[in-house]
């Protein structure tokens, strides 16, 4: 009896690790076929269908790379990025030197109102702030400078201050996420002066960022609450 019992348990085991396993070589098959992810030194633990990545990185693209990677396994339902940026020594830059750079980059971009921003370089980590109108605008700041060379980290303190709200804003906010079809998701969306609430269910974490950007391109959004969950 105790070993029949014992055999269940194992068995009961083996049934809730393999799973967890087969994430975990699917995310390792992601990060092997993207060019940008560098993961000579990294780890890839899943525990709870949560993905943890340890270890360091050459660069804060490549960073960016291998989370991002790691999101577009299906099942996965939240990275945990632990990875730590240890730039070779060809690559490393004096803060002023890099804080020159970072500037220069917001100026050539065209996609960036540079004249309301500001950047700040302490060891390697950049601090954008200041204000635009377009979580657009925001988003591309802060890709512009992760392409640089000596970039360790990037804070993104800057401000979203839309010019106006349109009065149909809740019927753009559904129209937007309809625009995403995202199959078999289950999503309400609530408005709340220039905020949009997503609540619901979504089958991956590519699915729930999708749905963050189509309600982010919506005119007159200041901020996007995030509840949804994956399953």
């Amino acid at each position: 009896m105790q070993g029949g019992m014992s055999n269940e348990l194992w068995l009961s085991h083996a049934d809730e690790v393999r799973p967890q396993m087969d994430l975990q070589e699917r995310v390792w098959a992601e990060l092997r076929w993207e060019p940008e992810a560098d993961t000579a030194d990294v780890n890839v633990t899943v525990d709870d269908f949560v993905a943890t990545l340890s270890g360091t990185v050459p660069s804060y693209r490549a960073k960016m790379a291998v989370a991002q990677a790691a999101a577009r396994i299906p099942g996965i339902q939240a990275v945990r990025d632990e990875t730590v940026v240890v730039l070779p020594m060809p690559n490393a830059r004096a803060d002023n030197e890099l804080a020159a750079a970072v500037a220069n980059a917001l100026v050539w971009d065209i996609r960036v109102p540079h004249v309301k921003l500001t950047e700040r370089v302490v060891d390697g980590w950049v601090t954008l702030a200041g204000s635009v109108t377009r979580q657009c605008e925001r988003a591309a700041a802060e890709d512009v400078v992760c392409y640089l060379t000596g970039v360790r980290g990037i804070t993104n303190l800057i401000d979203i201050e839309p010019t106006e709200t349109p009065p149909d804003f809740q019927q753009l906010a559904e129209a937007a996420l309809e625009r995403a079809a995202l199959r078999g998701a289950r999503i309400s969306v609530e408005t709340r002066d220039k905020t949009v609430a997503l609540r619901g269910r979504v089958h991956s974490l590519a699915d729930r960022r999708a749905a963050e950007r189509a309600v982010w391109a919506v005119p007159g959004v200041a901020a996007v609450e995030d509840l949804l969950t994956v399953r």
